[in-house]
């Protein structure tokens, strides 16, 4: 097995396990699970040889699944075959796609992805949560609600990039009230920023269209 194989199994060998790990897969459950799913008739022999893939044998080395089996068990897990081989590090080619574009990782995709769900167009649950995320995304006031939650990100994450020499205990203790107190302010602004955003979206009392008859 040449060089690029071995990194191939590597890859394939630890992501099939992950994916197996998260949804708690034993070997044996897991073949049953492929089997009730697809009608096929793997076994827990089966599911070691794919975790085994590229160990040294007797005669060899333990090869790939068929790609038919490799198909099969990107689909179960909802990612694809390129991800549990190595070839991107997101769950799919789009999702490595859509991070690109935007600039966001993985998790963040996934958890808009798990809000919107476009490829359940025709539930009206997902309808409308779909248009409460575009209202949020698209409001005037978004833009100041991030600016804000970035201020509070910049505050947290600041004192642990400069480097302060302090002379004194007094200098401190001023130190960390001041740094307290803009925490203060930045939570205080951003909630302020949600408050306007909220309003925004969502006036009180809502505005409706009343036909009232003369």
């Amino acid at each position: 097995m040449n060089d690029l194989l071995k990194e191939k199994a590597t890859y394939w060998k630890i992501r099939l396990k992950k994916c197996m790990d998260a949804a708690r897969y034993t070997q044996a459950s897991f073949a049953e699970a492929l089997n009730n799913k697809y009608g096929t008739s793997y076994g827990q022999k089966d599911v070691s040889r794919w975790m085994n893939t590229g160990a040294k044998i007797k005669n060899g080395e333990v090869g790939f699944p068929k790609y038919d089996t490799m198909l099969l068990i990107a689909d179960f897990f909802s990612v694809d075959v390129g991800y549990l081989t190595g070839e991107t590090d997101e769950i799919s080619f789009s999702v490595e796609k859509a991070c690109s574009y935007m600039g966001l990782n993985g998790e963040a995709i996934k958890a808009i992805r798990e809000i919107t769900q476009p490829e359940n167009e025709a539930t009206y649950m997902r309808k409308d949560m779909r248009e409460s995320f575009n209202k949020f995304l698209s409001a005037e006031g978004f833009h100041n609600f991030f600016d804000r939650l970035h201020d509070l990100q910049l505050t947290s994450i600041l004192p642990n990039q400069e480097n302060h020499v302090l002379d004194n205990l007094d200098s401190a203790i001023d130190y960390i009230r001041g740094l307290e107190y803009k925490g203060k302010i930045a939570r205080y602004e951003l909630n302020e920023a949600l408050v306007l955003l909220v309003n925004e979206l969502y006036p009180n009392p809502p505005q409706v269209d009343l036909n009232i008859k003369e």
